[in-house]
């Protein structure tokens, strides 16, 4: 008898529908259904939920994203049902739009993604910081244009840029 292994699969199973929350936080408007690894977990709705200051795959604070540059971010819960979150490459834009979308980060394997946050910062954006994951505003940056996708059963192959 020959025994095949199998491993499950790690996606979002509902689409939370990701939205910007108040201030840094973020929101869903549905409870997010997600399977790590081929475990089952549920988790609530995120309502005004704090965002992460530091990326899941450095531990350290995010890259800020200055004027004339573009970048993702991905969100996800652990196991734990924690809100996680890491950053994709940060790219140059060409005449404030993207030439090149940015890449996705690599995920680990304790994470599900459920959506991601693309931003460009345009020509009035903070030159010297930037827009920083978890310490600048998820709506109303000045310069900053937010794009959010939902994610379902794996991540796409390129970010949407608009």
């Amino acid at each position: 008898m020959q025994n095949i292994e199998q491993f499950g699969r790690t996606g979002c199973f509902s689409i939370p529908v990701l939205a910007a929350g108040t201030t840094t936080t973020i929101s869903t408007s549905n409870a997010i259904n997600y399977a790590i690894r081929g475990k089952g977990y549920t988790a609530s709705a995120l309502t005004n939920q704090a965002t992460p200051t530091t990326d899941i795959n450095t531990g350290a604070a995010f890259v800020g994203v200055k004027s004339g540059y573009g970048s993702v971010f991905v969100y996800g819960l652990n196991a734990a049902g924690a809100l996680k979150c890491a950053q994709g490459s940060v790219v140059p834009l060409v005449n404030y739009a993207f030439d090149t979308p940015p890449q996705f980060p690599v995920l680990p394997d304790d994470f599900c993604a459920f959506g991601y946050l693309t931003i460009k910062a345009g020509s009035t954006a903070d030159a010297t910081t930037g827009w920083v994951q978890g310490t600048s505003n998820q709506a109303s940056v000045t310069g900053i244009t937010y794009a959010r996708a939902d994610v379902a059963l794996g991540m796409p192959d390129r970010p949407q840029t608009s």
